[in-house]
């Protein structure tokens, strides 16, 4: 009898590891398809704080982002102002890239901050700087009627959101994609919400 439960547990004890060790390979594949050279720019939305991004960034980390390549802005007005902002953003942008041998960073940006990123790609020459743009539940429409070229655009938006319309987020020439059950807030901590950036990402 005691043959047969430390033969049962030695074999529960393989089939663990036997997962463990899938679940390592499948995570190591995925971070080692993310063009980790890029730093990923993040923007908060009105009333918002570089803290909004705290569990994507973690999120980030495990998939293989080094926390020295997360750069959260706070901007100093706090109102979502499309004019301030936007140009905050740029010379932001500038201070980041400053610090890597690479010409673009990768931008995911919540509520009014994709309306401020769009604004600052049309109306202030950002194309250049940027490779991808995540918007989570943004505002897009109030800063471009549609992507600029050369931008890979993802919206992501939730017909659960009661504070931005989902007619803002949608916008030509993104990579739209709907969720549903997910609040405002919600899209900056839900797990298949973070799935998504990190595809998005890949891609």
């Amino acid at each position: 009898m005691k043959f047969v439960r430390l033969s049962f547990f030695a074999t529960l004890l393989f089939a663990l590891s036997l997962s463990m060790s899938l679940n390592s390979e499948a995570q190591a594949q995925e971070a080692a398809s993310i063009d980790f050279e890029k730093p990923v720019v993040l923007v908060h939305g009105i009333g918002g704080a570089g803290y909004n991004f705290f569990s994507i960034e973690r999120h980030l980390r495990d998939a293989g982002y080094d926390r020295a390549d997360l750069h959260s802005i706070d901007f100093d007005d706090r109102s979502g102002n499309n004019l301030r902002n936007s140009r905050q953003l740029r010379d932001f942008i500038d201070d980041v890239l400053s610090q890597y041998e690479v010409d673009e960073v990768n931008i995911i940006a919540h509520s009014m901050g994709g309306s401020n990123t769009l604004r600052y790609l049309t109306q202030l020459d950002g194309v250049g700087n940027v490779d991808k743009v995540i918007t989570l539940g943004g505002a897009n429409r109030l800063g471009a009627s549609s992507v600029p070229a050369g931008v890979d655009f993802t919206s992501i938006y939730s017909s659960s959101d009661l504070i931005v319309a989902n007619s803002l987020s949608r916008i030509t020439g993104a990579n739209n994609i709907h969720v549903t059950g997910v609040t405002h807030l919600g899209l900056l901590t839900n797990n298949r919400v973070q799935s998504l950036i990190i595809e998005a990402l890949e891609n």
